[in-house]
């Protein structure tokens, strides 16, 4: 009976990752206002994962383009689990945490940026968000809108220019 158990514990061991999808998990920052509801019809017709492929977003989709990936990685998820990661790329890490429990996916992205050596300090950056992800579509998690003033200099003359930053989690998950 023993053995049938460990038997039985073992391939469902090997067979859980059968059963795991892939996430896809991006960071995008807009230089405009974005809304959530224009976002997601917008990621309604794209992949995620071709999309975010560099540092740029690369699609045809109109209103997706002009946006800077600040993060973008693939993971391995079974629905209903927790999940962690962590990369370093040159002088930036950054760590995933997160559940994907009922269609609802909850997720922290914590980037530091710099070295700790000598008078060099780390800047950092968390994005956190939560929210529906049914299989199959992107769909925003989390969007935040940053509006604010900058001083710009050209020849020699400053004025002050107004900025609007729209910057959003973004995830996929393909079963």
């Amino acid at each position: 009976m023993r053995t049938l158990l460990a038997c039985l514990l073992a391939v469902s061991a090997s067979l859980s990752p059968v059963f795991a999808g892939r996430l896809d998990i991006a960071v995008i920052q807009f230089p405009e206002e974005k809304t959530p509801e224009e976002l997601d019809a917008a990621l309604a017709r794209v992949n995620l994962f071709e999309m975010t492929n560099s540092n740029r977003t690369m699609t045809r989709e109109p209103y997706l383009k002009g946006g800077y990936v600040l993060f973008a990685q693939s993971l391995s998820v079974s629905p209903g689990a927790t999940f962690g990661s962590s990369t370093r790329i040159k002088d930036e890490r950054a760590e995933v945490q997160g559940s994907y429990t009922g269609g609802t996916l909850s997720v922290t992205i914590d980037i530091s940026e710099g070295v700790k050596a000598g008078l060099r300090s780390f800047q950092n950056k968390v994005y956190s968000g939560s929210g529906s992800l049914p299989a199959g579509a992107p769909a925003v998690i989390s969007l935040r809108r940053i509006k604010g003033k900058s001083t710009q200099v050209v020849k020699g003359q400053s004025r002050l220019e107004q900025y609007q930053l729209s910057t959003a989690i973004i995830a996929q998950y393909t079963p």
